[in-house]
């Protein structure tokens, strides 16, 4: 009788013979000099880096009783604290208010340019150049954005969305561009051929391909910066970054606790929320 790996003349099957021939079947894989190469030149990377840091293991477990101490110094939590309104309950709000703000005003700037960004939709030297500003856009992190506008325009949420959005724009932008690159671009040279505009192949033939994937990349970003938010808040960009730090400098670490529990619940709602319509857009 004929298996999948034999014919009824009891030889093997072409894929047989492709799967003994490659390199997993045997059990063992066969790794040539270019594999051990790689793996050499990796090595040497990730030990240089290693000294680079002057990581310890000897001294990490050192400072274990210091790391027990600061643990043992934050509980029992404030539980009280979760109703302070000026130092918990504003902030709070005030740290969502600044992601969604950040992420929806990111979100709109970052549509247009992607347009703009794409390839299959922009003149070559118009593509590359928008290209350029994002890639500059995106180098620079949230926490030196927040500086900047911190000083620009004072210290609170203003400055602290301000960065989100600058922080966000860029990497918004090429992955929405990455999105309209990706279309199946048929619908759209139908479009072309029946004498349809610009804006209504972007209406009517890029957009319902792409727009599942641009919601689905905004509620991820949303999500990096409900995170990002607590670190442009330390810098003096208001909500509950700012009021972590001012407790650690003081000290108050049953109160730092308390917002760490804040912390957590607020990632965990945004991740669950972004699951949800993500699954619900699928």
């Amino acid at each position: 009788m004929a298996t999948p790996s034999t014919s009824a003349a009891g030889r093997p099957t072409p894929i047989a013979e492709r799967i003994a021939a490659h390199p997993f079947a045997s059990g063992t894989p066969r790794v040539g000099w270019q594999g051990t190469l790689t793996t050499f030149v990796v090595l040497i990377v990730v030990g240089w880096a290693w000294v680079g840091t002057k990581a310890s293991p000897v001294e990490l477990v050192a400072s274990a009783p210091n790391m027990a101490d600061f643990i043992r110094r934050m509980f029992p939590p404030d539980w009280g604290f979760f109703l302070d309104r000026q130092r918990v309950i504003e902030p709070t709000i005030a740290t969502i208010q600044i992601a969604i703000t950040g992420t929806a005003v990111a979100t709109l700037l970052a549509f247009p340019l992607s347009l703009i960004a794409a390839r299959n939709l922009s003149h070559p030297a118009i593509y590359q150049s928008v290209r350029a500003v994002l890639n500059v856009l995106r180098s620079i992190p949230e926490l030196i954005w927040a500086l900047i506008f911190v000083s620009a325009v004072g210290l609170g949420t203003f400055a602290g969305t301000l960065a989100l959005v600058a922080g966000s724009v860029g990497s918004l932008s090429k992955v929405f561009a990455e999105s309209i690159e990706s279309i199946d671009p048929k619908p759209v040279e139908a479009m072309e051929a029946v004498g349809a505009t610009q804006v209504q192949k972007i209406a009517f033939g890029v957009l319902p391909q792409a727009l599942v994937s641009m919601v689905s990349y905004t509620l991820l970003f949303w999500e990096h910066n409900i995170r990002a938010s607590f670190i442009v808040g330390a810098v003096g960009g208001g909500g509950l970054g700012f009021e972590i730090t001012t407790e650690l400098n003081l000290f108050q670490y049953r109160q730092f606790l308390v917002h760490a529990i804040i912390i957590i619940l607020l990632v965990t709602v945004a991740d669950r929320v972004s699951a949800w319509v993500r699954g619900r857009l699928a």
